[in-house]
C-alpha cells in the first residue's frame, strides 16, 4: 500500500462523517473547510495527504488563497493576528466528532482537554 493510501485510510478511520464525505467528494467542500482540513492534517503528520488535499482543491480555491496571499503580503509582521484560538477549536471539533473509539487517542495526540471535546447544548 502506498504511504499516501494509508494516510487516507487512517484519517478517514479517526474523521467524523462529515470530513469524510468532504474527503472523499460526497459533499463539496467550501474554503474553511479547506483551510480546517489542510491544519489537521498537517497537524496530525499526514504530509501526502495534506499535500494531496492541497493539489485537489488548490484550483478550486485559487482566487481565495490569492487574497490571502496579497493581505500576507501587506501586512507587517507585528500586525499578524494569533490563528491559533480558531486552530483550537478546529482540533477540538475534529476530535469531538470523531469515532468515539479514536477520540482518546486524538485528545493525547492533540493535547485536547476531554472537556473540550464533550458535545454542547447549542448555546
Amino acid at each position: 500500500m502506498r504511504q499516501e493510501d494509508m494516510e487516507r485510510f487512517a484519517f478517514l478511520s479517526l474523521c467524523g462523517k462529515r470530513d469524510k464525505a468532504l474527503i472523499v467528494g460526497e459533499e463539496k467542500m467550501k474554503f474553511s473547510d479547506f483551510e480546517r482540513l489542510s491544519y489537521i492534517t498537517d497537524y496530525l503528520g499526514l504530509s501526502r495527504l495534506n499535500i494531496e488535499i492541497c493539489n485537489q482543491l488548490s484550483g478550486q480555491f485559487k482566487e481565495q488563497l490569492d487574497a490571502f496571499c496579497r493581505l500576507i503580503e501587506q501586512e507587517e509582521p507585528e500586525e499578524y493576528t494569533d490563528d491559533s484560538g480558531i486552530q483550537e477549536k478546529w482540533l477540538a471539533g475534529f476530535c469531538a466528532e470523531a469515532p468515539e473509539e479514536a477520540q482518546k487517542y486524538l485528545r493525547r495526540v492533540m493535547g485536547i482537554d476531554e472537556e473540550e471535546t464533550k458535545p454542547t447544548d447549542g448555546t
